[in-house]
C-alpha cells in the first residue's frame, strides 16, 4: 500500500487529498494520486470528477486499483452488471484483493444470489479481518440469509474488535429484539453506549427498546439525554415529551411543546402531547385542547393519529346536550378512517359515536369493516369490536 492509500486507510481524507494535489502538482500522470483523488471525489458522490480522474489514470493502463474505481462509479450509478465485471477483472488480475470480494458481494445480494454473496463476503472478511465494514455487512447477509447463529456470532465480533463501529451495535441489537431477547438486545447497546457515552443513536435505539421492556426510568433517562443534545430536533423532543406525560409532568411537557412551536418547530406528536397537558388541567381546558388537535391534523395532513385523538375527546367531552359534540365527533372520525383505512382505532370510535347517535345500521356496518381488518383474535380493538357487535345486535 502507497503512502497515500495508507493516510486514506487511516481516515485522514484532508491530508490524503492535500498530498495527492502536492504529487500531481510535481507529476501530473502520477496514478496512485490520480486514483486516491478519484477515491476521494467517489466519497464525496461526485461521479463525473472521479471518471475523469480515473480516465487519466488508466492512460498508463488499467489496474487493479483503477478497475475497483471503475467498479464503485459503475455501482453508485445502480450498473450493477458493469460493477460486477469489473469487480471480476479486479479478482482476475489480483485474487486476494478484499476490496474487490466485498463489491462483488454486495453487488451479488442485490441481484437476489445470496449464497454467491455470502461467499464472496466471507472471502473479503477473511482477507482482511479487521476491516469492521467487512465483516459488519457479512453478518447482516448470515442473518438475511437464516444463519442467525452465524451472523450474531459475526457482528458480535465487530464490536469487540471496534468497539466503536456504532452499526454492528444498532444491528446486532435489532437482530437479537427480533428474536425476543430484549434483554440481551438492550445490554448490547448499553455497551455502546459505554465505548460512544450519549451517541444519538444508540440512546435513540435504547429509549424504543427500554419502552418495549417497559423500563420507563432508563427510557425516560436516554430520552432526556437525546432531547438535551437535539434541542432543536422535533422528534426526540415529542419523544421525551411522551415520557413525560406517561410521568404525569404536564407542565414540563407544556413548557416543552410551546418552545418548540415558538421555534417554529412543532409537529403532530407535539401537538398532540399539549392536547393532552391541556385536558389534564383542573378544569380541563377542553378548547384548548380541541384547538390542539386540530393544529396536529394540519400539521400531518396524512396523519390519522390526531383525528382519531380529536374525535375521542369529543366523545368524552361533557356536553349541555347528550349529543352536542357527537356529530363533530363523526367527522373528525371520518377523516381519520379517510387518511388511513387500515387503522382498527378509528373504524372502532366511529361505530361507537354512531351508535350513540342511534344510528344502529351504520355502526354495525362499521363493525363489520373493521373485523375485516386483518386482527388477531387477542386484538384488543378486535375484542372490543365483537363486544360491540354483540350489543348491537342485541339493540
Amino acid at each position: 500500500m502507497n503512502p497515500l492509500e495508507k493516510l486514506l486507510a487511516a481516515g485522514q481524507t484532508a491530508q490524503a487529498q492535500a498530498e495527492a494535489k502536492k504529487v500531481l502538482a510535481r507529476q501530473p500522470t502520477n496514478r496512485d494520486a490520480l486514483v486516491v483523488l478519484a477515491k476521494l471525489a467517489l466519497l464525496e458522490g461526485k461521479l463525473p470528477q472521479a471518471e475523469e480522474l480515473v480516465a487519466k489514470a488508466e492512460a498508463q493502463g488499467a489496474t487493479a486499483d483503477t478497475l475497483l474505481v471503475r467498479a464503485n462509479v459503475a455501482a453508485q450509478k445502480g450498473q450493477l452488471d458493469a460493477a460486477l465485471k469489473a469487480y471480476q477483472q479486479v479478482l482476475a488480475q489480483d485474487p486476494r484483493r478484499a476490496e474487490a470480494h466485498f463489491g462483488r458481494g454486495m453487488m451479488l445480494i442485490k441481484q437476489d444470489k445470496a449464497a454467491q454473496a455470502l461467499e464472496a463476503l466471507t472471502k473479503a472478511a477473511q482477507l482482511d479481518p479487521t476491516n469492521a465494514v467487512f465483516r459488519y455487512r457479512l453478518g447482516q447477509v448470515q442473518l438475511e440469509a437464516g444463519k442467525d447463529e452465524e451472523g450474531l456470532a459475526t457482528l458480535r465480533e465487530v464490536v469487540t474488535q471496534q468497539p466503536r463501529f456504532v452499526p454492528a451495535y444498532l444491528s446486532l441489537s435489532h437482530a437479537l429484539a427480533s428474536r425476543d431477547d430484549l434483554t440481551e438486545a438492550r445490554r448490547v447497546l448499553e455497551q455502546g453506549l459505554k465505548a460512544l457515552p450519549r451517541h444519538p443513536r444508540l440512546l435513540a435505539a435504547l429509549t424504543v427498546l427500554a419502552m418495549a421492556l417497559r423500563d420507563l426510568n432508563t427510557s425516560y433517562k436516554s430520552a432526556s439525554a437525546l432531547a438535551a443534545q437535539r434541542p432543536k430536533d422535533p422528534d426526540a423532543q415529542a419523544n421525551l415529551a411522551q415520557l413525560m406525560l406517561a410521568r404525569g409532568q404536564f407542565q414540563q411537557v407544556l413548557h416543552l411543546c410551546r418552545t418548540m412551536d415558538s421555534l417554529g418547530l412543532a409537529t403532530e406528536s407535539l401537538k398532540m402531547a399539549e392536547a393532552t397537558c391541556y385536558e389534564a388541567e383542573e378544569p380541563p381546558a377542553y378548547d384548548k385542547a380541541v384547538a390542539a388537535y386540530e393544529a396536529a391534523m394540519g400539521l400531518a395532513p396524512d396523519g390519522w393519529r390526531a383525528a382519531n385523538n380529536l374525535g375521542q375527546l369529543l366523545l368524552r367531552m361533557p356536553a349541555e346536550s347528550e349529543n352536542q359534540h357527537l356529530p363533530r365527533a363523526i367527522t373528525v372520525l371520518e377523516e381519520a378512517i379517510r387518511r388511513d383505512p387500515k387503522q382498527p382505532e378509528p373504524h372502532l370510535n366511529l361505530a361507537l359515536a354512531l351508535a350513540r347517535m342511534g344510528q344502529q345500521a351504520k355502526a354495525r356496518e362499521q363493525v363489520k369493516k373493521l373485523l375485516a381488518l386483518p386482527l388477531s383474535e387477542e386484538n384488543p380493538v378486535r375484542q372490543e369490536a365483537v363486544r360491540l357487535e354483540q350489543a348491537l345486535g342485541k339493540a
